[in-house]
């Protein structure tokens, strides 16, 4: 579901769009990063490993509704902490080798209590109503981007004008061995 009605569309870029262009400006945005601005709940499968404690899930966590490792749940605070913005959660015990043997359902996003929420949220919204109606202005673009919106690779430098305003998510990764989030002894990090 979009961010913007049809009326708050209007009132950015002046003119009538339709429900089902922004639905569709929405899903390049999502395509486009992993940052939500609503409330969404997802569900991943994930292989362990046996020597990570880290899980990357996607920013920010909001709340864990079910947790399992090897078809045993798992329960905050005894066996796992969450580190909300940085969409992490550590797990106490390891994460137990094994193809798809971790499955987590948890609702992720910025909410509007937040400041992220409240820097970015107008330009997001800008960017969908924009992108909404450059689709109305230009429906052919409808036959490159695919189903749903995931097969545009934003090579199109309009398109990657407006999406300048959406904030992506970047994850940086240490070369050579690390153990920036490796616990001291027994402390909690």
């Amino acid at each position: 579901m979009a961010l913007n009605t049809i009326v708050t569309a209007k009132a950015i870029i002046g003119q009538t769009v339709t429900e089902e262009q922004l639905d569709v400006a929405k899903s390049l945005i999502d395509s486009y990063t992993d940052y939500r601005w609503e409330q969404t709940t997802i569900t991943e499968t994930k292989s362990g490993d046996s020597v990570s404690h880290w899980l990357e899930l996607r920013a920010p966590i909001i709340s864990v509704t079910s947790f399992t490792i090897d078809d045993t749940s798992q329960t905050e605070t005894t066996d796992y902490e969450i580190r909300s913005i940085e969409g992490l959660i550590r797990t106490f015990h390891g994460l137990s080798w094994g193809h798809d043997n971790i499955v987590i359902t948890y609702v992720y996003g910025w909410v509007s209590t937040d400041q992220f929420f409240k820097d970015t949220y107008n330009s997001v919204k800008y960017a969908e109503a924009a992108l909404a109606l450059m689709l109305k202005k230009n429906p052919l673009l409808l036959l490159n981007i695919g189903i749903e919106g995931v097969a545009l690779g934003f090579t199109d430098m309009d398109i990657r004008k407006i999406l300048a305003f959406v904030p992506k998510s970047t994850f940086f990764t240490a070369l050579g061995p690390s153990t920036l989030y490796e616990p001291q002894g027994n402390e909690l990090i």
